[in-house]
């Protein structure tokens, strides 16, 4: 049986599940957890019958010490039948839970029986390279004018409606690695690079990922030429991120504090889109930072406009 998060109910990344450290019998995903996200080391949580209860000490004067040895005998055996009660109420709550998160299964499955046709044909299409347009990979150098049309191409990243109220997370395990080079830079390249999928990035672009080669030929862009249409009115969202981009601590820092910097975007030619690179910093205040530092996200572009 699938395991569900207690918080969003659903069953999501199943390698970013934590279970309760001590009854084992409650579960939640790394990135439902409140504070920042942890992927690589051990995760100390405790569910809520499970968490230890703060234990408050006082001052006992001689005199009190003295009362209380009269009622110990009467006090044991109140705690002794409230533990035994305990017992039977965390031992009954996870049937009750597992019963529902049975029916949210059922449930579930049902409708993805309905969906099922729709997304076969999805990967069908996805499968067939036919139904994508056949370009080269794009050069180094480019008009003004087929950047200012290319821009009206770009839109935000494909989401499922069900999540449009739940923050997007960087999946733990990398969907790519490798290094960038910078064509229009006198031949600079950045190694040690790591992309990540969001939490809410869609079939598309996992399969678009999955196609990148070890070394990404990309240009340095003013952010201006290339930036979507769809983000001038409200701006981007952590929802509209398709890729999380980390690194190496030094190399990658600097990468990203030229990008803020000279206000400036990455453009990636992959083989059926283009990818657009930004800074953090033009999101949210609250999604600027991943662990403490600034980063980079990336949005995928139709490539039908680009020769």
């Amino acid at each position: 049986m699938d395991i569900v998060c207690l918080k969003c109910g659903d069953v999501g990344f199943k390698e970013a599940i934590v279970f309760c450290s001590k009854c084992q019998s409650y579960a939640l995903h790394r990135y439902c957890l409140d504070g920042p996200v942890i992927f690589i080391d051990d995760v100390i949580w405790f569910c809520e019958d499970c968490e230890p209860k703060p234990i408050a000490l006082y001052s006992l004067d001689q005199s009190t010490l003295l009362s209380s040895k009269t009622t110990n005998s009467a006090n044991l055996a109140n705690n002794a039948i409230q533990s035994r009660r305990k017992l039977k109420y965390c031992i009954k709550r996870p049937k009750k839970s597992n019963q529902r998160h049975k029916k949210k299964i059922g449930e579930k499955q049902k409708k993805e029986k309905v969906n099922s046709g729709l997304v076969a044909k999805t990967k069908v299409l996805l499968s067939d390279s036919s139904c994508l347009p056949e370009l080269e990979h794009p050069q180094c150098s480019i008009s003004h004018r087929q950047e200012n049309e290319s821009k009206n191409e770009c839109g935000p990243v494909p989401t499922d409606a069900t999540n449009s109220n739940v923050d997007a997370q960087p999946i733990a395990e990398p969907i790519w690695r490798g290094n960038l080079f910078f064509c229009n830079e006198a031949i600079v390249t950045v190694n040690g690079l790591q992309a990540h999928l969001s939490s809410l990035a869609s079939l598309k672009v996992l399969t678009e990922a999955r196609l990148f080669p070890e070394v990404l030929c990309a240009d340095l862009l003013p952010r201006s030429v290339v930036w979507p249409n769809s983000f001038k009115n409200e701006g981007p969202t952590n929802q509209n991120i398709a890729l999380y981009f980390f690194g190496s601590e030094k190399i990658f820092d600097k990468l990203v504090d030229d990008i803020i910097r000279k206000e400036v975007a990455i453009r990636v030619g992959t083989k059926n889109a283009v990818l657009l690179i930004f800074p953090s910093t033009l999101l949210p205040i609250q999604h600027q930072k991943f662990q403490t530092k600034y980063y980079l996200w990336g949005v995928f572009r139709k490539k039908s406009n680009f020769t």
